[in-house]
C-alpha cells in the first residue's frame, strides 16, 4: 500500500465516523422530541388507561359454574371451641387442688429441649465408668511397684496401701 491509499482510507474512515455521529445526534434529538410528546399525552390521559384483557387460546370454559363431574362437598359443621375452653377453665378453677397437682407432676427437664449431644453423652457414660475403674487399677499397680522398688518405706505403709488397692479392685469387680 502506498501513502496515498492509506490517506484515502483514513479520509473515508473519518467520513463514516462523521456520518455515524450525525445519525446518532439526530436519533437522540428524535427520542427527546418523542419523550416530550409522550409526557404531554400522559399528563392528559393517565386516568383513562385501559389494560388489555388476557386471551386464553388453549382454554375455553364451557360453563361459568362448577366443573362438570366435580363432587360438591357440604359445608362442615363448626365446633364452638370457646364454650369447651370455658368449661375446662371452670372445672380447673373449681378443682384448684387437682390443677396444682398436675402442674407439680410436670417435670421441667422433660419439657426443656435437650442438647444435641445428649445421646452421645449417655452412651459414653458406661465406657467412661469402665475406664475410670481401669485407671484406678493401673494407678494402684504403679504405686505397688514403686513401693516394692523403694524399700525405704515401712512395711506397714505397704500393707495399708495394698489392702486399699485390693478393696478398690474388689469394688470394681462387683460393678
Amino acid at each position: 500500500m502506498t501513502l496515498s491509499e492509506l490517506e484515502e482510507e483514513a479520509r473515508k474512515r473519518k467520513e463514516r465516523l462523521a456520518q455515524w455521529k450525525t445519525n446518532k445526534q439526530s436519533a437522540v434529538s428524535k427520542r427527546k422530541e418523542y419523550e416530550d410528546d409522550e409526557k404531554e399525552t400522559n399528563d392528559v390521559s393517565e386516568e383513562n388507561i385501559e389494560f388489555p384483557k388476557p386471551i386464553f387460546r388453549n382454554y375455553k370454559p364451557n360453563d361459568s359454574g362448577p366443573l362438570s363431574g366435580a363432587i360438591v362437598l357440604p359445608k362442615p359443621k363448626l365446633i364452638d371451641v370457646k364454650s369447651i375452653i370455658e368449661d375446662q377453665a371452670k372445672s380447673t378453677s373449681s378443682n384448684d387442688k387437682t390443677g396444682r397437682d398436675i402442674a407439680e407432676d410436670v417435670d421441667l427437664l422433660s419439657l426443656a429441649p435437650r442438647k444435641p449431644d445428649w445421646d452421645l453423652k449417655r452412651d459414653v457414660e458406661k465406657k467412661l465408668k469402665r475406664l475410670e475403674k481401669r485407671t484406678a487399677r493401673a494407678i494402684a499397680e504403679l504405686t505397688r511397684e514403686r513401693l516394692l522398688n523403694d524399700q525405704k518405706q515401712s512395711l506397714a505403709e505397704v500393707v495399708a496401701t495394698t489392702s486399699k488397692l485390693n478393696e478398690a479392685a474388689q469394688d470394681d469387680d462387683e460393678d
